[in-house]
Parts: structure tokens; C-alpha cells; sequence
């Protein structure tokens, strides 16, 4: 199988991605979904440290994004395995699927 130039090359960790936690060569496309956008990455971190989940209310009410922006957010992590929901009542709450390929092999911070 040839390994064409982007792929020999990686893609850029953004500024914002600790220094030496992932290499540009490590980074996957569908792990930079996760990191490639700031706001996003910023969802990761909150829920990665609310072991117990967070609702979009709750994730709104931390952040300064309206609420049809951060469930667009949580689709796209829910769309590479990032995160898992669960029905509680009226609402979902969040979790950070710790085990997704994006934290266990590319290694992304949370």
C-alpha cells in the first residue's frame, strides 16, 4: 500500500493541544474532528473531568455557545465515538467514551 504525502506527513495539532501529548504524525482525520475545532476540544476537557456526565443545559450554562451549537458539537463527537449519551427523563446527559480510538491510540488529552 503507498502512503501518499498527507498521510507521511500527519496533520497540524492545533495551538491549543498540550505540547508533546500527540505528535502532528499521530493525529487522524477523524480524531482532528475532536481537536479541530477549540470549542470542541473545550467540550472534551469538560466532560472528560464530569466523569458522571453533563447535560447540554449544563454544558451551555459553562460555556459561551447557545444551545443548538453545543448539540452540533456533541453530534460530531458522537459521530467518531467520542462521546455517549443516556435518556434520564426529559434530558441526555453526556460522557466522554474514554475507550474511543481518538483518546486510547491518538492519544488526545482530556
Amino acid at each position: 500500500m503507498k502512503i501518499t504525502r498527507q498521510e507521511e506527513k500527519g496533520y497540524a495539532v492545533p495551538s491549543w493541544v498540550p505540547k508533546g501529548q500527540i505528535s502532528h504524525t499521530e493525529l487522524c482525520p477523524d480524531c482532528f474532528k475532536v481537536v479541530g475545532e477549540k470549542s470542541r476540544y473545550n467540550l472534551v476537557c469538560m466532560l472528560g473531568k464530569a466523569p458522571e456526565g453533563m447535560t447540554v443545559t449544563e454544558l451551555t450554562d459553562s460555556m459561551t455557545l447557545r444551545q443548538p451549537t453545543i448539540t452540533h458539537h456533541l453530534q460530531v463527537l458522537a459521530s467518531v465515538d467520542a462521546v455517549t449519551s443516556e435518556a434520564r427523563g426529559r434530558e441526555r446527559v453526556y460522557t466522554l467514551n474514554r475507550d474511543a480510538h481518538c483518546f486510547e491510540d491518538c492519544k488526545i488529552p482530556y
